[in-house]
């Protein structure tokens, strides 16, 4: 069932990206950082190299780099947090009961592929005319709460990213500014999870094999 609009659940929390690194940790204090040595505040707009004080601290070493809102996955992929979630943190959000999850595809894609536990489908042609539904009219249609404009856990997918992103862009357009998408969408979620990729034959969508690198501005206002 989609969660109501609440803080991040403590599950979710739990997956933070684990940052390894081959230096003490650094504490941050706006531009500046404290190094993992010696405390000295060292500017993170500088380029020079640091010496740390006393003597008998370590070696010269770089200034740390600045923290930041991207995180590599486990396929290479850079991902923005501010728009884009992965397999790790879906599944954290899945955990913690705290996500609005909606499927993109259209109902026969959905009927051959199968779908992610507890998604809603709202074919991408729809979406912009559902997320301006009233919460009761929202309720009525689709027999759930309908997240508030300013959760983070509204979260779009489809078979990959193409669509769901086009769902993110026609939300954020409507004022769900923090809504995001899961990148990998239903293959990802088959190649993480062991299901299937399709349930039925579907000689039907190989002829629309260009449904994902379809432009999209049809949907957009």
């Amino acid at each position: 069932a989609m969660a109501a609009s609440r803080p991040l659940g403590r599950a979710a929390a739990n997956f933070s990206t684990i940052i390894r690194c081959n230096t003490p940790l650094s504490t941050t204090n706006g531009p500046f950082y404290a190094c993992g040595y010696c405390s000295q505040q060292v500017s993170y707009a500088s380029s020079a190299s640091h010496t740390c004080t006393p003597a008998h601290m370590p070696t010269t070493h770089m200034p740390a780099p600045a923290p930041s809102l991207t995180h590599t996955n486990t396929s290479g992929r850079t991902i923005n947090r501010r728009t884009e979630l992965d397999y790790e943190e879906l599944r954290a959000l899945q955990v913690a009961g705290d996500i609005a999850l909606i499927d993109v595809r259209d109902s026969q894609e959905l009927q051959n592929y199968g779908d992610i536990p507890g998604s809603l489908n709202i074919p991408l042609g729809k979406i912009k005319d559902a997320l301006q539904l009233s919460k009761d009219e929202w309720e009525k249609e689709f027999h759930r709460q309908k997240p508030d404009i300013g959760y983070r856990n509204l979260v779009f997918y489809a078979r990959g990213p193409n669509a769901s992103s086009a769902a993110v862009e026609i939300a954020h357009r409507l004022g769900f500014k923090r809504s995001r998408h899961y990148i990998g969408g239903w293959e990802d979620y088959c190649r993480q999870t062991g299901r299937p990729l399709k349930k039925l034959q579907d000689d039907g969508f190989r002829a629309r094999s260009n449904y994902y690198t379809t432009n999209f501005n049809q949907y957009l206002f």
